[in-house]
């Protein structure tokens, strides 16, 4: 009885430190930037009417979008989506244009990365050390009705780690 607790003891151990290594192990990260295009485009503040999200535990001191931090890695790839979730959404076509960026490390290859839709990615170079930079989202949003198009901003950061 004593050997089968030491056993399942070992067991157990054993998993957790696996789920523990893989959840800090260096993947790509997918970030979700969530807006009300309706309310932004009709003069409703950025920073108010959209959200951030990531599936690597990225936070906001504050909740606020613009301070929004996403840890990365370098060697692999950022993905950014946005997404409208205002109640007309069929009446705005949004698209991420493109995210000039700066900070204490040089990350990625070209500098703004180009957008160009409602998806993005990029990867970042693989020698680059840990640090941080902020980033802009350069989005534009067109009203299908009127066709009348305007440009936002949103100022995100990246945390890189070298894991």
């Amino acid at each position: 009885m004593r050997l089968s607790l030491g056993i399942l003891f070992i067991l157990i151990l054993s998993i957790t430190s696996t789920q523990n290594v893989l959840a800090q192990n260096p993947r790509d990260i997918h970030i979700d930037f969530k807006i009300n295009a309706e309310a932004i485009f009709n003069g409703g503040d950025v920073e108010s009417n959209s959200s951030m999200s990531d599936d690597n535990n990225g936070k906001s001191p504050n909740g606020k979008p613009s301070k929004f931090e996403s840890e990365a890695y370098a060697s692999k790839f950022v993905n950014w989506e946005i997404f409208d979730t205002g109640n007309n959404s069929r009446n705005y076509q949004i698209k991420m244009l493109d995210f000039p960026w700066t900070g204490n490390v040089d990350a990625f290859s070209k500098n703004p990365l180009q957008g160009g839709g409602k998806k993005a990615k990029a990867k970042i170079k693989d020698n680059t050390p840990d640090g941080t930079l902020k980033y802009t989202i350069r989005f534009e949003i067109r009203n299908k009705r009127t066709r009348e198009t305007k440009t936002f901003e949103l100022d995100p950061r990246l945390k890189i780690r070298r894991r």
